[in-house]
């Protein structure tokens, strides 16, 4: 019997505003609109603060709109796009995954819409649908969603780093899948440290070889926390650890895995077609681009560069019959910027 296993970043998938209206795009310069707390609700707009906040929006002709406003950074939180939500969609329809692991979900209504609207139109039902609130400020989350019966989870959000904070920047969400064959499957996703570098422009070299070294240090940190849980919870058979892991499987930084018996398997897979915006499958075009498989590509200050950021590792008594990376048909990417990837199980 065979299970089907797959990881996708999606991409801020964020839910949608309720208002009707744009709004500017920064909250400090909005002379469009003037935003005032909805006094039924009695909660202050989210202008100092990164929680959501209903509020009221009154515009010049005096319509008055009250809706969530989230912000980032002082910027408002835009809901993912229909079309790019749609694309999304006839992605993970064409993966056909029994249990199917998200990065960048904003929360559990977000979660709930999307399969509502865009991806049960397209005959996919994931019945079981679970994501925790993790520690991003940018409110994205780790999700499963999965066909078969998910009997426990839980989240490790809270598990602590050397100093007594969460080492986790996101969550490790860990779900109990039951298999065919009647047995647990034990499957982690997580969205390891990012690179990025918030103002990296405005930073010395030395600052940013430091911002850069800090990151790794934080990665590591998140790769051997993995592995501690694992051995805390004596597990060493039946163990998928899936996510976007921002960095390649051999990294140092992810010698936490390895050192929990894990394999990485994406790396020795090959691609398949992915959906183009019409819904056909287009064969991989950028075959010549990498000498390696990849999943992310990122181009800034004229070079391009290409990554397994999206990664799959199993404990050694599962075997993998396929391993893939369902290959996007844009360059930029197709309604997001990260390639899915998956493998084939084979339940002895």
């Amino acid at each position: 019997m065979a299970v089907r296993i797959a990881t996708f970043n999606a991409n801020n998938l964020f839910s949608r505003w309720s208002f009707r209206t744009e709004l500017p795009r920064t909250v400090a310069d909005a002379p469009r609109a003037e935003i005032a707390t909805n006094a039924a609700a009695g909660l202050a707009p989210a202008l100092g603060s990164e929680q959501p906040s209903v509020v009221e929006v009154v515009m010049p002709d005096g319509t008055r709109m009250s809706g969530v406003l989230r912000t980032f950074r002082g910027n408002l939180v835009n809901g993912k796009d229909s079309r790019a939500r749609a694309w999304i969609a006839r992605r993970i329809a064409a993966l056909d995954a029994d249990v199917l692991c998200l990065q960048e979900v904003e929360d559990q209504d977000a979660l709930d819409t999307f399969h509502r609207d865009d991806l049960r139109p397209l005959g996919i039902d994931y019945r079981y649908r679970v994501i925790v609130e993790g520690n991003d400020p940018r409110r994205i989350d780790v999700a499963i969603c999965s066909r078969l019966p998910i009997v426990r989870i839980s989240s490790w959000r809270f598990w602590p780093d050397t100093t007594g904070e969460p080492v986790f920047g996101r969550d490790l969400l860990q779900a109990e899948v039951t298999a065919p064959d009647g047995k647990p499957l034990h499957v982690f996703v997580n969205h390891l440290k990012s690179n990025f570098i918030a103002d990296e422009h405005t930073l010395t070299p030395a600052q940013v070889t430091a911002a850069r070294e800090a990151i790794v240090r934080r990665r590591t940190e998140q790769a051997t926390a993995i592995r501690q849980i694992l051995r805390r919870q004596r597990l060493s058979r039946r163990v998928v650890v899936t996510g976007d892991l921002n960095d390649a499987p051999d990294a140092d930084a992810l010698s936490g895995l390895r050192e929990a018996n894990l394999t990485e398997q994406i790396q020795r897979g090959s691609t398949v077609a992915g959906p183009n915006r019409g819904g056909a499958l287009i064969d991989d075009k950028f075959a010549d681009l990498s000498p390696t498989i990849w999943t992310h590509r990122h181009r800034a200050k004229g070079v391009t560069t290409f990554a397994l950021y999206d990664q799959i590792w199993t404990s050694p008594d599962l075997r993998v019959t396929a391993a893939h990376v369902m290959r996007r048909t844009q360059i930029s990417g197709d309604g997001s910027d990260h390639d899915p990837a998956y493998v084939d199980l084979a339940l002895d």
